[in-house]
């Protein structure tokens, strides 16, 4: 596994995009999975269309249930607690580290997944992008709120691949 893989570069790149990261943690706070968004990004900068079903049953999938999920609910467990406790200031920025870790391994795991998938050299990549996004929504079973449109909206519109903001905003699932 190749943890410094072209995925990881973009999507750091695409999270440093102003307004990205705040966007993201709020896609993160309406229960979406930021990887498989930033995922989506990439795989419509590859040309690729996202297989939801390939991608809930692999090792990505199984990875992100069984461990960066959970670290997750962990370090905002200790988050919450450590607001009356600051000695647990070092177990939080410890979870926070295992959770990036976590969070590079998961999106090895998608770069190695969506890279076996074949890419269509036609293909219309702001068309791709909009479509892996609805086709991993659809899968979440997460409601679409006005709150949630404006951050995918913020997210889709800096993956610069041509989706202006009324597209990224009339996006449904």
């Amino acid at each position: 596994m190749n943890l410094d893989n072209p995925l990881w570069h973009y999507a750091l790149e695409l999270y440093a995009h102003p307004g990205v990261e705040q966007a993201c943690l709020g896609l993160q706070q309406s229960g979406l999975g930021t990887n498989r968004l930033l995922f989506c990004c990439w795989l419509a900068s590859e040309g690729r269309l996202l297989r939801p079903s390939e991608l809930d049953a692999s090792e990505a999938g199984r990875w992100q249930r069984e461990l960066t999920t959970p670290l997750r609910a962990l370090r905002y467990r200790v988050r919450e607690s450590k607001a009356g406790e600051p000695q647990l200031d070092a177990v939080y920025r410890a979870l926070r580290q295992a959770e990036l870790a976590a969070e590079q391994v998961e999106l090895a795991r998608l770069f190695e997944l969506g890279s076996r998938w074949q890419a269509d050299a036609a293909a219309e990549r702001d068309e791709l992008l909009l479509r892996n996004t609805a086709l991993y929504l659809g899968c979440t079973g997460v409601a679409a709120t006005a709150d949630l449109q404006r951050n995918l909206e913020i997210l889709l519109c800096a993956a610069r691949l041509g989706v202006d903001r009324a597209a990224a905003a009339a996006l449904r699932w």
